[in-house]
């Protein structure tokens, strides 16, 4: 099924409809229920035609799951599946026990999990592994973690973009795990939506300034997004706060797995979203106003309140560690270790596995670092690929410090980077959570074939 705008301006029979979202179901002992399920959904334009999907909640909506800066959250996951889920917070700096879980099939193997979100922001949760398929089939939410220090009343709009590989009868081609799309740039779909709708128009009142959480949830493609009748203002990305700058006429991209929070002012206009494909403008939402004009305007020094992060690198002390990035079609992977054994780059590919972090491709292998409490760490990312690569480090937020031998200035705390191909980045954090963590891509079905890697960052002796 080919996309095009074409297709996209003559469709029928669309419907205004409002964000389409489901809370999670609460226990009664105060646990937000997150249950994995199938369930059907009409991604298509049409509503008769349904298509099969997985969800953590028992109808079509996607989930959306609200918390509060510096308030215990208690969630329990229950997995109505066949298969286990290894179940990830993305982008939360949450205790390592519990950012990622176990969740076997079966009622009796529920699993609560109970923390403190230290930071405020638009977070997300998924699966960390069998990503190319659990995600792709629509596993996953969107975590809004509201702000303890006060902030101006802003409207949420949670904004949730896919691309689906599905046919005109609805049905997700299942070839998941497919080597050559490992090897490749990943699992393109060919059918995009908002919330799980397609091309939905969401009301939102003239008079009340909109917050707009934008994820994208794709498998692989980065979201380049164009707006008509607004300069929405940038105010957070990967759920950390950044000095607000309005777009222009620049695209907004988004690789996968990556969020952007926007400022859209009481205006009366009505607003269009589209992706540009490059070789097409394809239209992806409407947001329409609705109700009376007002004159609410947000302060001139309008900013998210920072988070508490450990913001200080000390590069006088910093420890560099060399990670290389290999693999893939034409990327240099002749061998690597896997689960302790060396194998040779046919023998990976026999066994799924076609990318590698330092020569060790997946998890079972040594940590690249293991790093003291409080310690800066300079990752020297070589990327000898040739494809850009979306990395993100679980547990903690870095500051891109240099890309190709250019020292960078001011860069925004983030938990994902974006690799150019065949370029160098060095990347700064403080290693202040402790446990075992992961370095992974965000490409699913290149997490999923080996380009993944661990670290650990000490307990205080």
């Amino acid at each position: 099924m080919q996309l095009s705008r074409r297709r996209f301006v003559g469709a029928l029979g669309l419907v205004l409809s409002r964000p389409r979202f489901a809370a999670a179901e609460t226990s009664a002992d105060g646990f937000q229920i997150l249950r994995a399920q199938k369930a059907d959904a009409a991604l298509l334009e049409s509503d008769a035609i349904k298509s099969t999907t997985w969800r953590f909640t028992p109808d079509d909506k996607i989930t959306v799951l609200r918390a509060k800066q510096g308030v215990e959250l208690k969630v329990r996951l229950v997995n109505s599946l066949e298969d286990e889920i290894w179940f990830h917070w993305f982008g939360v700096r949450g205790p390592a026990d519990l950012m990622t879980i176990n969740v076997q099939p079966g009622e009796s193997n529920q699993v609560d999990c109970v923390f403190t979100p230290p930071d405020a922001g638009t977070f997300w949760f998924g699966p960390f592994t069998d990503a190319s398929r659990q995600r792709d089939m629509g596993l996953y939410g969107m975590l809004i973690v509201e702000e303890t220090a006060s902030a101006p009343a802003l409207l949420d709009v949670p904004m949730i973009v896919d691309d689906w590989k599905i046919d005109e009868a609805g049905k997700l081609e299942e070839n998941f795990g497919d080597l050559e799309a490992a090897v490749g740039a990943g699992r393109l779909g060919n059918w995009f939506t908002v919330n799980a709708s397609y091309r939905p128009h969401i009301q939102i009142p003239k008079g009340k300034a909109c917050r707009l959480r934008l994820l994208n949830a794709a498998n692989v493609r980065t979201m380049s997004f164009q707006f008509k009748g607004i300069d929405p203002l940038v105010v957070a990305l990967d759920g950390q706060p950044i000095a607000p700058r309005h777009s222009g006429l620049q695209p907004l991209s988004l690789a996968p797995g990556q969020r952007m929070d926007l400022v859209l002012d009481a205006g009366t206009e009505n607003i269009s979203i589209a992706l540009d494909l490059f070789e097409d403008l394809v239209e992806l939402c409407y947001l329409e106003r609705e109700g009376e004009a007002s004159a609410e305007i947000l302060p001139d020094n309008f900013a998210l309140p920072i988070n508490p992060i450990s913001s200080n690198l000390d590069m006088e002390k910093a420890r560099v560690i060399a990670v290389v990035v290999s693999g893939g079609a034409k990327g240099g992977l002749k061998q690597a270790k896997f689960k302790g054994e060396l194998l040779a780059l046919r023998a990976l590919l026999e066994k799924g596995m076609a990318w590698a972090i330092n020569d060790v491709s997946g998890l079972g292998g040594e940590p690249f670092g293991t790093f003291a409490p409080g310690e800066t760490i300079i990752l020297d990312i070589d990327n000898r690929t040739s494809f850009e690569q979306p990395l993100h480090i679980h547990g903690h937020v870095w500051q891109l410090i240099e890309q190709n031998g250019e020292m960078r200035e001011g860069q925004p705390w983030l938990d994902t980077a974006v690799v150019p191909a065949s370029q160098k980045m060095k990347l700064g954090f403080v290693a202040d959570n402790v446990g075992p963590w992961a370095l992974q891509s965000l490409i699913a079905e290149r997490v999923d074939a080996g380009l993944v890697a661990s670290f650990v960052v000490a307990a205080p002796a």
